[in-house]
C-alpha cells in the first residue's frame, strides 16, 4: 500500500529553500530573515527572495519589528495559519478519526465515530457526510487552500481477522479496496497513505521532540505494539512505507514481540475482572486504583519494548528512544522506567547507550500524524 503522489491532483509543492525556511519558523515559531539566512547559510538576498515569495503566497506572515537592538528593527516572520489546510484520517480498529488543521497544526475541526470492527462501507458513509462538512467549517477562500488528505492506518488492515473474536470477514473487504483511488476520485484531493505508527511518529516530529532529537527511535503502544525510525530529522519509511515495524521484531520465544504487548491485552484483563474500563480512556486514578492488575501487564509489555530498542540500536547508532501510547501519564511513566530496568538486564557489550523520553501525543498522536502527511509533503 505504498503511496504515490498523483501529480494530477497535486498542488503546489514549494522549492527546497522555501521548505527549509517553512519548518525552520515551524520550529521556532517566528523568525526575522537574517537569523534564518544565517541557519540555512543562504545569502541575505536568497533569503529574502524566498521569504517574500512565501509571504506574497500567504504562506507567512509579518510580526511587530523588534527594536532596542543595535541597527534597523527586525521583522520576525511566522506561520501564517490561514495559508494552507489538510485533512487527517485514522482508520482505527474501533474508531474511524477525522480532522482538519491549519499550516500551525491547529485543529479546526474534528469528528469521530466508533465502530465493532472498521469495514469499507461504514468508512465511506463516515466520510461522505464529514468530509463536506468539516468545509463548511472554513470561508470559501480558505477552502481552496485544503492540500490533501492524509491516511493513517496499519497496512494489511485484514490480517487483523486472526487477532479477533468475531467470524466475521469484515476485515477481508480491505485486501482489495482500492483506498487511494476511491479517496482521490470522490473527494478530489491529493491522498498520502501511511502506516498508522509512522503517521504518529510524524506528529511527534511536527509537534514535540523538544529535545530536538536528530536521530531516534519512536515506540508506539497502541491496539498493537509498532513503531517509526527517524534519521537526521527525517522519517525513515523504508521501500514499502513499513520501517520501524517493530512489534513484527521476535522475543525469545521466537514471537512477535506484539503478542505481549498490546493494549488489547490489557483490554482483556479488565474484562475478565468486569471491570467497565476502556484502555483508550483509562485515567490516572484508575490506574492508581487498579495497579496491581495493570503493573504486571507493563513489566511484560516493557520487556518487549527493551528487546526492540536493545535490537535497534544494534543496528542504528541513535540519540534516543522516544515512547507513547493512549495511557495515562502516571502509566506511561512507569512504563518508561520499568523499559529501561528491563534494558539494563540485557547484554548490551558493542552498543552505546541512549536517552528515553515520552512522547507528547498520546491517543491522539496517529489522527494529528495523519493530518501532517499532506502538509509534509508540500510544505516542510
Amino acid at each position: 500500500m505504498k503511496d504515490v503522489m498523483n501529480r494530477s491532483l497535486n498542488p503546489t509543492v514549494r522549492s527546497c529553500n522555501e521548505r527549509a525556511i517553512l519548518s525552520l519558523i515551524r520550529q521556532h515559531e517566528s523568525m526575522p530573515k537574517a537569523q534564518i539566512a544565517k541557519a540555512l547559510s543562504l545569502s541575505a538576498q536568497a533569503a529574502m527572495v524566498n521569504i517574500n515569495k512565501l509571504e506574497e503566497d500567504n504562506l507567512l506572515l509579518r510580526g511587530a519589528p523588534l527594536k532596542g537592538r543595535v541597527g534597523q528593527p527586525s521583522v520576525p516572520f511566522r506561520l501564517n495559519p490561514d495559508g494552507a489546510f489538510s485533512f487527517g484520517l485514522k482508520i482505527g480498529r474501533r474508531r474511524f478519526d477525522l480532522i482538519l488543521v491549519d499550516l500551525q497544526s491547529n485543529q479546526r475541526a474534528s469528528i469521530s465515530v466508533e465502530v465493532e470492527e472498521p469495514s469499507v462501507d461504514e468508512l465511506k458513509a463516515f466520510l461522505e457526510i464529514h468530509i463536506p462538512q468539516l468545509k463548511t467549517q472554513l470561508e470559501p477562500e480558505p477552502r481552496a487552500r485544503v492540500c490533501g488528505l492524509g491516511v493513517a492506518m496499519p497496512f494489511d488492515i485484514w490480517q487483523w481477522q486472526a487477532a479477533s473474536d468475531t467470524a466475521t470477514n469484515t476485515l477481508s473487504q480491505w485486501q482489495n479496496f482500492d483506498l487511494k483511488g476511491y479517496l482521490e476520485s470522490q473527494f478530489d484531493l491529493p491522498v498520502y497513505i501511511s502506516n498508522d505508527n509512522n503517521a504518529a511518529c510524524c506528529a511527534e516530529l511536527s509537534l514535540g521532540n523538544p529535545n530536538n532529537y536528530s536521530d531516534f527511535l519512536y515506540v508506539y503502544l497502541g491496539a498493537f505494539l509498532g513503531g517509526a525510525v527517524v534519521i537526521n530529522h527525517q522519517l525513515l519509511e523504508g521501500k514499502s512505507g513499513n520501517a520501524g515495524a517493530i512489534g513484527s521484531m521476535l522475543n525469545a520465544d521466537r514471537e512477535q514481540l506484539l503478542s505481549q504487548c498490546s493494549l488489547l491485552s490489557l483490554q482483556s484483563e479488565f474484562d475478565k475482572q468486569q471491570l467497565s474500563i476502556s484502555v483508550y480512556e483509562l485515567t490516572d486514578s484508575q490506574f492508581t486504583e487498579h495497579k496491581r492488575l495493570v503493573q504486571p501487564w507493563l513489566e511484560k509489555a516493557a520487556e518487549a519494548i527493551s528487546i526492540a530498542m536493545h535490537n535497534s540500536l544494534s543496528l542504528l547508532d541513535m540519540q534516543a528512544v522516544i515512547i507513547d501510547s493512549p495511557l495515562p501519564s502516571k502509566a506511561l511513566q512507569l512504563l518508561k522506567q520499568l523499559s529501561v530496568e528491563a534494558f539494563t538486564k540485557l547484554d548490551s557489550r558493542g552498543l552505546r547507550s541512549c536517552e528515553v523520553s515520552l512522547g507528547i501525543c498520546g491517543e491522539k498522536a496517529q489522527s494529528i500524524g495523519s493530518a501532517q502527511l499532506a502538509l509534509s509533503r508540500h510544505y516542510f
